[in-house]
């Protein structure tokens, strides 16, 4: 039959309202028993239905599909039992084979996936505090007490005797009005140390620590002065926080030396608002000299990085591990 044949051509045995439809098309149903029987043929609605009982035609419409007419029910009257051949109205089951009801089975655990490097490290928490790598001062160790006392010392007549010149002296007949010593550079007139605490010179922050206590063992805590200042100490400077400090900045007592650990705005980023100007930076150096001191400057930069209006301006050391001794030299006044 033609009806066999469509059923065979389904996917996988299953029968959908569709599939009655596309059938019902192809064959051209027209009447509710049509209908009912290519249903019963796909599986779907019970058996098929028995042979039409005489009786009045039922209507027919020239559009494809078909509508069942409208059936006037007595509420009071008994319905009775529906047509087992009209497809979604049968209460038996479309198969009359057994269902298997699927069983659980024993769940298996995944084995564990093994990766080929390492996990990282569980995040510390808050409580936590992280340890500190170890610091590689810009300086080299070895020399960094001998190079501070290079920049920072002065040059005085207080040294030992002075035999060479003695000598020359009496040997031409000329008295002795004072005793001639040789030079001696010394740090017991005092060290002023400005410290950068801008942005531009916070990665150096641990470097500026380092210096400031090497030059207190030199110098000593009494002989030296920490004043803390951002990007120039004209705008302010003070020993602690910035409500210790005062402006306009004061300079230590003449003869002291002033060191100063700054970029000297060279550093940062290009749109710093709060960059030092020129001016600003001349201003400072005047007022040191006008107070009897000789400044001088450790820039954490390569010197092609100086501003070009600061290498006149005062005495100026690279702060970096290939500073040697004989470059500071050169600072002193």
């Amino acid at each position: 039959m033609r009806g066999e044949a469509w059923r065979e051509d389904l996917p996988g045995g299953e029968i959908w309202l569709g599939d009655v439809a596309r059938a019902a098309r192809a064959l051209g149903a027209r009447s509710a028993e049509d209908y009912a029987r290519i249903a019963a043929l796909l599986g779907m609605g019970g058996l098929p239905a028995e042979p039409p009982r005489p009786g009045p035609e039922p209507a027919r419409s020239d559009a494809p599909g078909w509508q069942a007419p409208a059936r006037e029910e007595d509420p009071e009257r008994p319905q009775p039992d529906a047509d087992p051949s009209v497809f979604g109205q049968s209460d038996r089951p479309a198969c009359s084979e057994t269902v298997t009801v699927l069983v659980p089975v024993d769940e298996r655990p995944r084995s564990p996936h093994r990766w080929t490097t390492p996990t990282l490290p569980r995040p510390r928490g808050r409580d936590q505090a992280g340890r500190r790598p170890p610091h590689l001062p810009l300086l080299a160790p070895r020399s960094t007490a001998a190079l501070l006392t290079m920049v920072l010392s002065r040059v005085t007549h207080e040294g030992e005797l002075d035999v060479e010149r003695a000598t020359e002296e009496l040997a031409h007949a000329r008295p002795l009005t004072a005793i001639p010593r040789l030079p001696l550079p010394t740090l017991r007139h005092g060290v002023q140390i400005l410290a950068d605490t801008s942005g531009a010179m916070e990665p150096f922050a641990r470097d500026v620590e380092d210096v400031i206590g090497h030059i207190r063992a030199l110098a000593g805590v009494a002989g030296t002065q920490v004043l803390r200042f951002a990007d120039v100490p004209v705008r302010g400077a003070g020993p602690g926080s910035r409500a210790t400090w005062q402006r306009p900045y004061r300079p230590p007592r003449p003869g002291a030396r002033v060191l100063i650990l700054s970029d000297l705005g060279a550093g940062g980023p290009v749109l710093n608002p709060w960059r030092a100007t020129e001016q600003e930076w001349r201003a400072t150096i005047d007022t040191i000299r006008q107070r009897g001191c000789a400044p001088v400057a450790l820039v954490p930069l390569p010197q092609r990085y100086w501003p070009r209006w600061a290498r006149g301006l005062l005495p100026m050391l690279s702060w970096d591990r290939g500073t040697t001794v004989g470059m500071a030299l050169g600072t002193r006044p």
